[in-house]
């Protein structure tokens, strides 16, 4: 800024001489007294010069600090900023959006801002842009952008349109805001409402579907045992299988009515052990099930590192696994890969479940943890990882998923490390009861007369007596 000025001062004294040439006044035809009326003159000039070059000085150096405060102020900003031509070309950017990008200001400017949103919201923009642009007025929207290494992140633009005088056309003036953090919690808290209203029907409910299904079941199993031909037999065991998965589905619904509402059954449990147990009750499925059809999986445990115990309700989470495995599974139907990996802090155990399958598309990984959501019809029930999501919540954890398409998917978990934590030892069932034979008189009470008829029969076939 200092050789700037110079220049400028050095400039100036040339035109100066220059134009004081053709006036030179010759000093031998003065007077002695006219000589020291013009110093006198000269040396107040002087000073009045080297006083309005000072103010000047003072002013050029204001301006500066001003211009660098104000180049700060945009460049650092909470925000990007960016102007873009109507044809959606980055003709301004600062500091801040190049950041969120990942890559360099000098290779933003220049390039289409399209080329950084994802290609499912590109239409989105476009047709914001060109509202904006034509109607001179404000927009705003939401979309997806990626950074440079690929990894995806939500954004506010909020575009304006002002006349560009240089180009007699219109620039779209942008603010970009990162908004990553308010998606996820909308996320979460929708996902949240859905878990609870699902919940609420459950509980009204659940009594009396388990009541229809053990009427069934249980005049299925007396129609069982008095069964004399081959066809009915199938019929039979047809309908007490179909009652039972029913019994089944109605648990987990259950699952999510009573998420969180005891911690009866919370121990210190070594999660590693809790994977393990996971990897060995699905063993027949990856393989012993598989090897006979010639697949082949591979289960890599080597990353599971020690970690601190967590107090947690071994039972569901070692279902959280399950069925995270499962998952994967079905993504593999030819065979791969299967990794975990765990580590841990002071605060927080986390876990990774990898698999080498076909990966999801967006619009399926959004609604993953969706009750009752499932790609696998009609085997699949849409409650596994609904059921997984419910337990990860109760623990205070959270679940999240990467996936991409024919590259496979990833579940991180993260459960916290309770610091107040004490091992609860859970209510024990007590010894095995022996089994009685000798004849009894049972009084049989339900407030469905439907169920007191099955039981009935059932205890009347055990030799039993009985009364409703």
């Amino acid at each position: 800024m200092k050789k700037d000025y110079k220049e400028k001062i050095s400039g100036l004294r040339k035109k100066a001489v220059k134009k004081l040439k053709p006036e030179t006044v010759d000093i031998s035809r003065l007077s002695e007294v006219d000589v020291r009326k013009l110093a006198h003159e000269l040396q107040v000039h002087q000073i009045e010069l080297d006083m309005q070059n000072e103010e000047l000085r003072k002013s050029q150096q204001e301006l500066e600090n001003s211009k660098d405060r104000y180049s700060r102020l945009y460049d650092f900003a909470p925000v990007g900023y960016l102007a873009v031509s109507e044809k959606g070309i980055v003709l301004e950017a600062n500091l801040t959006s190049s950041q969120m990008l990942g890559i360099e200001r000098k290779d933003l400017i220049g390039k289409p801002l399209g080329l950084y949103i994802m290609k499912e919201d590109q239409d989105l923009y476009y047709k914001q842009r060109t509202m904006v642009c034509k109607t001179k007025s404000r927009g705003v929207c939401e979309l997806r952008m990626v950074r440079k290494d690929g990894t995806q992140f939500f954004v506010q633009l909020e575009c304006e349109s002002v006349p560009d005088k240089r180009e007699d056309a219109a620039r779209c003036m942008t603010i970009m805001s990162d908004i990553t953090k308010r998606k996820e919690m909308e996320e979460a808290l929708s996902q949240s409402e859905k878990l609870k209203s699902l919940g609420i029907i459950t509980a009204g409910i659940s009594h009396e579907f388990n009541n229809i299904l053990a009427v069934i079941m249980g005049n299925a199993e007396l129609l069982d045992g008095v069964k004399d031909d081959e066809e009915l037999e199938k019929r039979l065991d047809t309908i007490i299988k179909a009652s039972g998965d029913g019994v089944k589905i109605v648990s987990r619904m259950l699952t999510f009515a009573k998420s969180g509402e005891s911690t009866a059954n919370y121990r210190l449990n070594d999660i590693n052990y809790l994977i393990k147990q996971a990897i060995d009750f699905t063993m027949p499925r990856w393989k012993n099930m598989a090897q006979s059809k010639g697949i082949n999986y591979h289960v890599a445990t080597e990353e599971i590192k020690e970690t601190s115990k967590v107090l947690c309700n071994p039972t569901e989470l070692r279902e959280v696994f399950i069925n995270i495995i499962n998952n994967a599974l079905d993504a593999m139907p030819d065979g791969g890969s299967l990794s975990f990996s765990t580590r841990s802090n002071k605060d927080t155990v986390f876990i990774s479940i990898s698999d080498t399958g076909k990966g999801m598309p967006e619009e399926v990984k959004k609604k993953i943890f969706d009750p009752f959501f499932t790609t696998r019809r009609p085997q699949g029930t849409g409650l596994g990882m609904s059921c997984v999501y419910s337990i990860m919540k109760s623990h205070g954890g959270k679940i999240e998923v990467e996936s991409e398409v024919g590259k496979g998917t990833t579940f991180n978990l993260n459960i916290p490390i309770r610091k107040d934590a004490t091992q609860r030892i859970a209510v024990s069932s007590g010894p095995d009861r022996e089994v009685i034979t000798r004849k009894l008189r049972i009084l049989v009470v339900d407030d469905n007369q439907d169920i007191c008829v099955v039981v009935d029969n059932l205890l009347a076939r055990g030799g039993h007596t009985f009364k409703t």
